[in-house]
């Protein structure tokens, strides 16, 4: 399955390097970024070994979020993020 992923505020500095990495790799920037991505993930994550472990990584994660959703999905959140109608 293919998804589209779009970075907005990119710094002109950061889209720079990424243009000479991928020419320098014989990659368009979208390709570039792809690997960059895909190696970055590739990192191993160890699952939690106790219940604590998983709480603090699920607060964590969902700490920003608090008291922000106000029962909207994920979907309707993002949307309301990135300004869509």
């Amino acid at each position: 399955m293919s998804t589209t992923l779009t970075i907005r505020n990119l710094a002109e500095p950061v889209k720079q390097k990424l243009r000479l990495r991928a020419a320098r790799n014989g990659r368009s920037m979208e390709a570039e970024a792809r690997e960059i991505l895909s190696m970055a993930v590739r990192e191993t994550i160890e699952p939690p070994r106790t219940p604590e472990e998983m709480r603090e990584r699920l607060d964590a994660i969902t700490g920003i979020w608090k008291d922000r959703a106000n029962g909207k999905s994920t979907d309707e959140l993002m949307k309301e993020l990135r300004g869509d109608d």
